[in-house]
């Protein structure tokens, strides 16, 4: 029944692409987010998560920069760098590229 479950990546990513003529926006990259990290908290590896991003079905729908930003955007979900909400903003401030890596703490 596991392996059901990471499929929701696939089905959000391809349900929205389709919808907007195969362009990612704004509003699909937070719902990848918010997926990967519900299958997170499931308790799936960051390599299970990667792997459905990886599958034939989104590579017909997407172009390789539109997968790349995609495992982009569940790496820095998965690791909790960004939240959903920063990513939305990082996107809607212009640009649908990878979003700037946050300054480490000073110790």
């Amino acid at each position: 029944m596991r392996r059901a479950i990471p499929s929701l990546v696939i089905v959000f990513s391809v349900y929205f692409a389709s919808s907007a003529g195969a362009a990612l926006t704004c509003e699909h990259l937070v719902a990848v987010a918010q997926t990967t990290l519900t299958l997170r908290d499931q308790g799936y590896s960051l390599a299970a998560v990667l792997a459905e991003v990886e599958r034939g079905e989104l590579r017909q729908t997407l172009d390789a920069q539109e997968i790349n930003l995609l495992r982009q955007v569940v790496r820095i979900s998965f690791t909790s760098e960004y939240t959903p909400r920063e990513i939305l903003e990082a996107c809607k401030s212009g640009s649908l590229g990878i979003p700037k890596p946050k300054p480490k703490p000073k110790p």
